[in-house]
């Protein structure tokens, strides 16, 4: 309790909680990067950051909601909730990183702002298969931001704590947008089983924990409510003073309200049991220095008046409470907040001192011996969990695929400039797939070149023997003229062909994988800047190719695929090949949507 804000106090239990947390994550993140990168080497490590963060976040997440239940079933986890406001901000923090990256990797040098192209980049709203998925976790992220920016007590007392308990409920829509976001996106890229069951055992364990919780304490309060018919003065028997141990109180329903009946010193006093710091259970509290404490924060209220001890301001309603033959009977209309209620007497006091109860709030500088070695073991038995789950995670991933990008590393290629229809410079040996830099293609950098030598300068793209090269920008220059006859084309007949379409220049490197649901915003970006777009095709035997894009015109069919982008596709059409790049010649029009994957 504070009767202002200051600084928080740090005392051992929180330095404990906080030091075992930040090693809980490290050790997540490095096992989920370490075991990526060694069993999935052709990974980049950008793409290994962005899973490693949001499966941190969200297994981190299932933690948060795991307490709540945890410690209706058994009270030795309370030491986990009291500071639980910490486990959800490094929930946000994880969630924000891995939202950030993605946010750079996927939307970052558009032509449009990247929270703009967030927003527009895919509008299959219509589609569950297609749905923007990415749309649904930056909408978790916004709910897990708010929760984040008002943990502070401060927030608590301003906002008051019925408002303050509804604005932290929304971690339940956060969690479902978030599993929607899992299903949606990921799930639509990875083959392996592992993954589906993953979510599905993450979602029933949560679900089960609440039911099993809730249907706990729904039968406790069924032994607890009130009798319907009061007395002639309207009090109602709610317990016998026996079930009440000493300096202990108990819960019970009255009139649709809980109160809390404490029994200290030979007396009986009711008040509410909802604590004005976060709505905490204040009758399983206990009574210490004459004070009712509440469990989740120690806050502390008079029995007698509801009051908590001058300099502190909070109140609770009190009620009106007497006993009769052993019987503790409570009056069911609440009196003002803060209003004093004599105590009722206790008739006959049996001797003996009252058992033994653990009883911890979060200020207390330990637990005891029997609690802290139940909280460790189940703490390490988190770790495990969460370091099994970043090994079977890493290792679930769909292998990536070999292709190399020379980022940071410029080379200068001479050859003839083509504009057919797509930029490419034709080499004694091959032709050279022409990019250009960020989302863009490189029409505008050697438009001036076409059927002309040029010189360029720019980043290495490889995949399956298949090169592009993304141009720096303003590096073209004449190269003198050229008497090379343009390639010739090889025509390799009608075919009907079933694969993705993708941009050319992630699907050759620059991203891996660069293909499926999750890069799909990007590749719309890409094929909407000027990048080729390319069906990626992989046949039965796992072979892949490779087939540029074009219309019947031999015209380039950018704008005319968006819709199609990272879907599984059919398309008939003639195939040919100039130079060692094959295309793939259909109206766009024709192109067939497939339900199923291929």
């Amino acid at each position: 309790m504070s009767a202002g804000y200051k600084a928080v106090l740090w005392n051992r239990q929180k330095r404990v909680y906080d030091l075992t947390l930040v090693a809980g994550v490290l050790l997540y993140l490095a096992l989920f990067v370490g075991v990526s990168s060694v069993a999935r080497p052709n990974a980049t490590i950008e793409t290994l950051l962005i899973r490693a963060l949001g499966t941190g976040a969200f297994f981190l997440l299932h933690v948060v909601l795991s307490i709540g239940p945890l410690c209706r079933l058994d009270r030795r986890f309370l030491p986990l909730l009291y500071n639980r406001r910490h486990l959800g901000v490094t929930t946000f923090v994880l969630g924000l990183g891995h939202g950030v990256l993605s946010l750079f990797q996927f939307h970052a040098l558009s032509p449009s702002h990247p929270l703009v192209n967030l927003l527009t980049a895919n509008g299959r709203i219509d589609s569950l298969a297609q749905f923007p998925f990415q749309l649904l976790g930056a909408a978790a992220l916004v709910i897990l931001f708010l929760m984040a920016a008002t943990s502070h007590d401060f927030w608590l007392a301003n906002l008051t704590a019925p408002v303050w308990k509804r604005l932290h409920m929304l971690v339940y829509v956060a969690y479902g947008l978030l599993v929607l976001h899992v299903a949606l996106g990921v799930l639509q890229a990875e083959t392996s089983p592992w993954l589906a069951a993953a979510l599905g055992a993450g979602v029933l364990w949560v679900l089960t924990l609440h039911v099993v919780a809730g249907w706990r304490e729904r039968g406790a309060f069924a032994n607890r409510r009130a009798a319907v018919s009061p007395a002639e003065d309207g009090f109602v028997e709610v317990c016998g003073v026996d079930d009440i141990v000493e300096n202990r109180g108990r819960v019970v329903s009255l009139g649709g309200e809980r109160v809390a009946v404490f029994r200290y010193d030979g007396k009986i006093s009711a008040l509410s049991n909802v604590c004005q710091h976060q709505n905490g259970p204040l009758g399983e509290g206990r009574i210490i220095n004459g004070c009712a404490v509440c469990p989740w924060h120690g806050y502390e209220y008079l029995p007698d008046t509801g009051q908590s001890p001058p300099p502190f301001t909070e109140k609770l309603p009190t009620f009106r409470a007497r006993v009769e033959r052993g019987r503790v009977w409570v009056h069911p209309r609440p009196l003002p907040a803060g209003t004093r209620v004599e105590p009722a007497l206790i008739e006959e006091e049996k001797g003996g001192d009252p058992p033994a109860l653990d009883f911890y709030v979060g200020y207390q500088p330990r637990m005891e011996a029997g609690q802290a070695g139940f909280v460790r073991s189940r703490v390490a038995a988190v770790f495990v969990i969460a370091a099994v789950s970043a090994l079977l995670l890493a290792l679930a991933q769909r292998p990536f695929d070999v292709a190399e990008f020379d980022f940071g590393k410029t080379e200068a290629f001479s050859g003839e400039v083509r504009l057919d229809p797509y930029p490419v410079m034709e080499l004694s040996a091959e032709r050279l797939l022409l990019l250009g830099p960020g989302k863009t293609g490189a029409d505008d950098e050697v438009r001036d070149f076409d059927g002309e030598e040029a010189r360029v300068e720019g980043t290495l793209i490889r995949r399956s023997g298949l090169r592009a090269l993304e141009v720096v920008a303003g590096s073209a220059a004449a190269a003198g003229t050229s008497d090379r006859a343009p390639d010739t084309e090889t025509a390799l007949g009608r075919h009907t062909l079933r694969g993705e379409i993708v941009d050319s220049k992630c699907y050759l490197g620059v991203m891996k994988p660069g293909r499926a649901k999750p890069h799909r915003a990007c590749a719309v970006n890409c094929i909407r800047g000027g990048a080729p777009p390319a069906l990626a095709v992989i046949d039965e035997n796992g072979t892949q190719g490779f087939f540029l894009l074009v219309d019947e015109m031999d015209g380039a069919v950018n704008q005319r695929v968006l819709d199609l982008v990272a879907e599984p596709v059919e398309i008939r059409g003639e195939v040919f090949r100039r130079g060692n790049l094959h295309y793939l010649r259909a109206d766009p029009a024709t192109y067939r949507r497939l339900e199923t994957g291929f």
